[in-house]
């Protein structure tokens, strides 16, 4: 044999053997992505405001996970269960999860009955991470009373919350809506108790950093149930059904005719620095009604506080521990404070049209009362909007790491015996 025909053979040996492991590489599948069952690392959850809340009020709540030993990958999903009474505020509403240094960790989407986060790689290669969710929530159904608000934690732990869900007694309220165009329309609700007003008057009064836009439309409206309503057409009429004067900061609305029924007053407001839109900024609202006051008698009044924000309620955080090359863990947050709950004043946002009211006394609410029970219950399943990849279930919940590696190693094994094979080959030719 000669030494060219030797050379060309082990050319091709070698291309066979690069060939080889470039197949190999591209064989072998990468990790699955994993929906982890957010219920299994929860280590605390509450209602962190009320515990009085009216139907149309937003009820936040608070989300403490840990996940310990298990690593968070990029696309791994986390579904979180609202509890079973309650519901999302803003279903389709997306936010950000960062980090303490604001480094973006994570996506979440609300849903109708939960939430799911989508991970990127930023957590990759940490331990102990861990994510505090808050999130804005309201109540489900149209009955009232004290509620019990469950919610399920790690090693089937339990931890519950105690609401009271109380009428609405208000005859009149307002809300807003922030619009596409930088507008807010206004809606306020008059005699949302269909009782007989007479000499009915609206004066209402817009806030800072709005400009009226001239023009309402007053309808005829009925409730479909205890919680929303719909307006009916055609809507009434300026100069018969009502009159309206127009000022520098709202308008002045009187009716011709004894009401007594629900109606809708629409209007539409400018912003007049649209910076504010997305700042979190409240635009305010004032609309004071009086009836009544006939045979010198003196008029009945009643006031309501309208408010819109363009911040949902919702938001999230995060981080974990970094492993140094010397195997030791740095950690790079705060542990989270056991006593989360904050008491705030709610108020409506204005993002569904529902039976609401601002009451014009406001107090400072107090938390409401939550304790933790270790006894195993069921919490009703969100359908995650995000379904990527294999959920794992772990009832001990031990928070071992969760692999997906599947037949990559069997690749690696046959490329391995390959190469040997190929070896003996070239010894026994040369």
């Amino acid at each position: 044999m000669t030494k060219n025909n030797k050379f060309w053979r082990l050319v091709v040996g070698l291309v066979s053997l690069a060939m080889l492991l470039i197949v190999s590489q591209v064989a072998t599948p990468a990790k699955a992505a994993t929906n982890h069952n957010g219920a299994d690392f929860t280590t605390s959850a509450s209602v962190t405001n009320g515990p009085d809340f009216k139907h149309k009020d937003t009820i936040d709540i608070q989300y403490n996970l840990d996940f310990g030993n298990t690593p968070i990958k990029n696309g791994d999903t986390i579904t979180l269960d609202f509890p079973e009474n309650l519901k999302g505020k803003t279903p389709g509403d997306t936010f950000k999860v960062y980090d303490e240094t604001g480094l973006e960790i994570g996506e979440a989407v609300v849903s109708d009955t939960g939430v799911v986060i989508t991970m990127n790689d930023k957590l990759e290669g940490k331990t102990n991470d861990k994510l505090t969710l808050n999130l804005a929530t309201k109540y489900r159904y149209e009955d009232s009373g004290e509620k019990d608000v469950n919610f399920p934690l790690e090693n089937n732990g339990n931890s519950t919350s105690q609401i009271n869900i109380v009428d609405n007694e208000a005859n009149m309220s307002k809300k807003g809506v922030i619009q596409d165009d930088g507008t807010i329309k206004w809606s306020i609700l008059v005699d949302r108790r269909e009782i007989d007003l007479e000499n009915l008057k609206i004066s209402d009064t817009i806030g800072s950093n709005q400009e009226l836009i001239p023009g309402v439309t007053v309808s005829n409206a009925e409730w479909s149930t205890t919680t929303s309503y719909k307006r009916k057409k055609p809507a009434l009429v300026e100069g018969t059904d009502y009159d309206v004067t127009y000022k520098d900061k709202g308008f002045d609305m009187s009716f011709n005719d004894t009401v007594d029924h629900l109606i809708i007053i629409d209007y539409y407001t400018k912003v007049t620095d649209p910076s504010l839109i997305d700042s979190g900024y409240k635009f305010k609202n004032n609309a004071v009604m009086s009836w009544g006051g006939g045979n010198g008698d003196k008029p009945n009044s009643e006031e309501a506080n309208g408010n819109v924000s363009s911040s949902t309620g919702n938001n999230g955080s995060g981080g974990g521990d970094i492993v140094d090359p010397d195997g030791n863990h740095e950690t790079d947050e705060e542990e989270p404070d056991e006593d989360t709950g904050t008491g705030t004043d709610d108020v409506d946002e204005g993002f569904v049209e529902d039976k609401a009211t601002t009451d014009n006394t406001k107090k400072k609410k107090t938390p409401a009362k939550t304790t933790n029970k270790s006894a195993k219950k069921a919490a009703a399943k969100a359908t995650a909007t995000q379904t990527p990849g294999k959920t794992t279930t772990n009832s001990k919940n031990s928070k071992l790491p969760q692999t997906n590696d599947q037949n990559g190693w069997i690749v690696t094994v046959a490329g391995f015996l390959t190469l040997i094979s190929l070896s003996a080959v070239l010894r026994r030719r040369f």
